[in-house]
């Protein structure tokens, strides 16, 4: 009797963990396409690079709690296109920085859909 409370406490622990975490990316996630969103279409080398950096830190800070629940490869590619976004802005390159643009926030929504209560996800 006291084994099946243990486990049915261990059981409603890990059920808590995963609800919290997938609020957190959630949030998370969210914090960053409203930061994403305010960046301009195209690039101005006085502003955007700052503008940029700002997102790119917001994201870095989160890293070590979203890499225990999604893959290195998904916060990798993030980095990675945080990069190209602040190098493309610094060079004023209209059409790889809105290229880059989109595809970071398909990347952050990707992020977000990973962690989503879905039967696919669940599967």
């Amino acid at each position: 009797m006291k084994l099946s409370i243990i486990a049915g406490i261990v059981l409603l622990l890990v059920i808590a963990l995963v609800a919290v975490n997938a609020i957190y990316v959630r949030s998370t996630t969210n914090d960053l396409l409203q930061i994403l969103q305010t960046l301009p279409p195209s690039p101005n080398p006085q502003e955007t690079p700052e503008a940029v950096a700002e997102l790119r830190a917001e994201f870095e800070r989160h890293i070590p709690w979203l890499g225990l629940s999604v893959g290195y490869t998904v916060l990798d590619r993030v980095e990675e296109s945080l990069v190209f976004l602040e190098a493309h802005a610094r060079a004023e390159d209209v059409w790889q920085y809105a290229a880059t643009l989109a595809v970071l926030d398909d990347l952050i929504r990707d992020l977000k859909r990973l962690e989503m209560w879905s039967l696919e996800n669940l599967l």
